[in-house]
């Protein structure tokens, strides 16, 4: 086990707890064991198996409850469980985590994190049907992502903000905008260059085929505005 490896498993068990907590215990300092915890919890959350995503969320809540003045972990650990909760459908708890994460942008800065979460807690508000924080979504995914000093640097996020703004403005009505965003998402689907010389991955736009047939119609403003999310749109990250 290489000195890293500790805080890494992609398995767990009793055996591998015991070490696991052992040599949490010996480290130095709240920063370095809230670091551990939170990537230990990581690769946990990532993996296939469900006892193991229960285990990180645990970890995970870990992080955030005994080391609270470890912001760095603690706001990554919130977006983190965001992530998890917003890809298995349960928006209650993504909800939860991203608005804390974005209060943090909007309080202090983006360091830290992905730099996404406002956007996050926009999808999430649109995939969960809450029509009455539409217009709430809208304005934290512009005029309050610009004011935070919200950026887009990679293609692939650029095409993300663009898809979750079509469908946002579909859904509230707005068939120009959305059609606008539509078409802005469809250029940049087309770039197939990485960025990155070194990087051939990074940045990389990689869309479902039901994705661009949607930005075909929103963009053509074929879609009527609709009430739910279930008519094919899948978040395109």
């Amino acid at each position: 086990m290489s000195k890293d490896d500790w805080y890494r498993n992609t398995e767990w068990n009793d055996q591998i707890e015991s070490e696991f907590e052992a040599r949490l215990k010996r480290s130095r300092g709240n920063s370095n064991k809230a670091q551990y915890l939170r990537i230990q919890a990581s690769y946990l959350l990532d993996s296939q198996k469900t006892e193991n995503q229960k285990k990180g969320i645990q970890l995970m809540e870990r992080v955030i409850n005994d080391y609270p003045e470890e912001t760095f972990s603690t706001i990554h650990g919130h977006e983190q469980l965001g992530d998890y909760y917003l890809q298995n459908g349960n928006y209650k708890e993504a909800e939860s985590h991203f608005r804390i994460v974005t209060g943090h942008y909007h309080s202090n800065t983006r360091s830290g994190t992905t730099g996404l979460a406002d956007l996050k807690l926009s999808e999430t508000i649109l995939l969960s049907d809450q029509e009455d924080k539409l217009q709430e979504a809208y304005e934290l995914s512009t005029l309050k992502f610009d004011e935070t000093g919200g950026n887009l640097l990679m293609n692939d996020q650029k095409f993300y903000y663009a898809t979750l703004m079509a469908n946002l403005c579909l859904r509230m009505g707005e068939i120009e905008e959305a059609s606008e965003y539509a078409n802005s998402a469809l250029q940049l689907s087309t770039i197939t260059e990485p960025q990155f010389s070194r990087h051939k991955t990074v940045g990389i736009i990689n869309a479902e085929k039901n994705t661009i047939d949607r930005l075909k119609k929103i963009k053509e403003k074929s879609l009527a505005t609709i009430t739910k999310h279930s008519d094919g749109w899948n978040s395109p990250v």
